[in-house]
């Protein structure tokens, strides 16, 4: 049997013609890749095939490097295969760092000018079985920004096939090395952006597939996702998602979001719920039954673990019987500790400019608010009312119009007084108000969006004296002449009466 020295130098001698890079010699230059693959294969017959193979790497891979700058395609295709059947030897966490950093940066170095789709493909293979030989936990960080330097260049590739296994290798990455991840969360993000925003859907599946390994690794970054790019004159990411054209996207995305939430730890679960809350929720009134299906059971199993979450802190003693209850249950729990930034986010939504967006936005809205507890109410109804006032402002559809309605019907009927709603609404017919035009609108839209409300708060709720009196002390000024046709106001009377 021969030494590893003996191997070594058999090999070395057939590598040698490599050195002249162009396309002469072919049969010699076949025949020379084909011995160094047999020599290669006695590895694995030496008692110690992992010290061998990690010795062979050490002595010969610059030599082995070189082949892969040949002119012919199918030698530098045999190289990534020779590197790889040594690397496959390799015992995990015996290589050495310097023989992968050297692997690493030649990979990185090859991918830049590699003209065939073939062999950067099998140069990202190789990236991932180098991957699975490293120790678990935490590498040292020139090798992890190697390893995201390889992931932008293969991320941005012209051809899917290579960004599909840039997605793969992520997330390997990120099973494999959460703390490396941890450390460069924001930077690994930036890196699925490509594979999220790529023209094929299936690419785009494998990008929300990376997103999910990296966010469930640390969710810090997760702040990308949702914030417009002013550089890029880019939409945010995730929120656009939600109207992508293919449903297998849509569906992929709102099974993530749910996973993401269900395994974060409940600090992380209701710190950056409140981004991703939004989202799942909009998603159970997709026009396909079968998102929408996806979406409620996503939602389901999030709300099943808030509940865990509750009897976990002592704040309730037994989970309910009964499963609906048990989802309604961490449900208003989640909205309740989202409950400010994530009203924020649903309430620009139901501005859209754009019907069916700001129509989904309000039926997401009222979704959310049905697990809104009155004090959450309360405190944000001045919010509320504002942008319901924009919503019917601008509306242009009976449809939305109809949703406005529906949407100020729940938050009356959870409200703890009525008079609440009139607290937020009537200081909007004030004399300064409409003068002014402090809303952003003129004092006769102002009005007459109010009145609107009015009428239709008058025909929900039960009228009593002093919302009477309410009522008519604000209608009954003189200056609403200017900006109300009087018949308008007499109408609203006559409800009252």
């Amino acid at each position: 049997m021969q030494s590893i020295d003996e191997i070594a130098q058999t090999i070395a001698s057939h590598l040698s013609i490599f050195e002249d890079t162009s396309t002469r010699e072919r049969p010699a230059k076949r025949r020379a890749m084909e011995a160094v693959k047999r020599e290669t294969l006695h590895v694995k017959n030496i008692d110690d095939a992992s010290t061998a193979a990690i010795a062979l790497l050490k002595s010969l891979r610059e030599s082995i490097f070189m082949c892969s700058n040949s002119a012919i395609e199918s030698v530098r295709e045999q190289t990534v295969d020779i590197l790889k059947s040594l690397l496959d030897r390799c015992e995990r966490g015996k290589i050495p760092n310097s023989i992968v950093d050297s692997l690493l940066q030649h990979v990185l170095e090859r991918l830049k000018v590699e003209a065939t789709e073939e062999v950067r493909d099998a140069w990202m293979l190789l990236c991932a079985t180098l991957l699975s030989k490293l120790a678990s936990g935490k590498i040292p960080v020139k090798t992890g920004e190697l390893f995201m330097d390889i992931m932008e260049v293969a991320g941005n590739d012209p051809y899917s096939e290579i960004q599909k296994q840039c997605a793969i290798l992520i997330v390997l990455y990120a099973k494999d090395q959460p703390k490396s991840v941890d450390y460069a969360c924001e930077k690994m993000v930036k890196l699925i952006l490509p594979m999220l925003l790529h023209k094929h859907a299936a690419v785009r599946v494998k990008g929300i597939k990376a997103m999910e390994a990296v966010l469930t690794a640390s969710p810090k970054g997760l702040h990308l996702l949702f914030e417009y790019n002013e550089q890029l004159d880019r939409q945010p990411v995730i929120p656009s998602l939600i109207y992508d054209n293919s449903a297998l996207v849509r569906d992929n995305l709102f099974i993530v979001l749910g996973s993401l939430l269900c395994s974060w730890n409940p600090r992380d679960r209701y710190q950056y719920g409140e981004r991703i809350l939004p989202i799942i929720l909009s998603g159970t009134l997709d026009d396909l039954p079968s998102v929408r299906s996806t979406c409620k059971a996503s939602l389901s199993d999030v709300g099943r673990s808030c509940t865990q979450d509750l009897l976990d802190a002592d704040i309730i003693k037994e989970i309910p019987a009964d499963d609906k209850q048990v989802i309604a249950t961490g449900l208003k729990h989640l909205v309740h500790m989202c409950y400010d930034h994530s009203v924020s986010y649903m309430l620009q939504g139901i501005t859209d400019f754009i019907t069916v967006k700001q129509e989904i936005g309000l039926d997401s809205l009222k979704l959310f608010l049905e697990y809104a507890s009155s004090d959450d109410l309360v405190k944000s109804i001045k919010k509320l009312v504002h942008y319901l006032f924009i919503a019917y402002a601008n509306h242009t559809e009976s449809t939305t119009e109809d949703k406005i309605y529906e949407t100020l019907n729940l938050i009356l009927q959870r409200l703890p007084s009525p008079e609440i709603y009139l607290d937020a609404l009537l200081p909007r017919l004030e004399s300064k108000s409409l003068a002014a035009e402090t809303n952003g609108y003129s004092g006769i839209i102002t009005a007459g969006v109010v009145l609107a409300f009015l009428k239709h708060f008058v025909k929900t709720v039960t009228v009593t004296d002093s919302i009477r009196k309410r009522i008519l002390a604000s209608i009954d000024r003189p200056y609403l002449g200017e900006y109300i046709d009087r018949e308008k106001l007499d109408g609203l009377r006559s409800d009252i009466a």
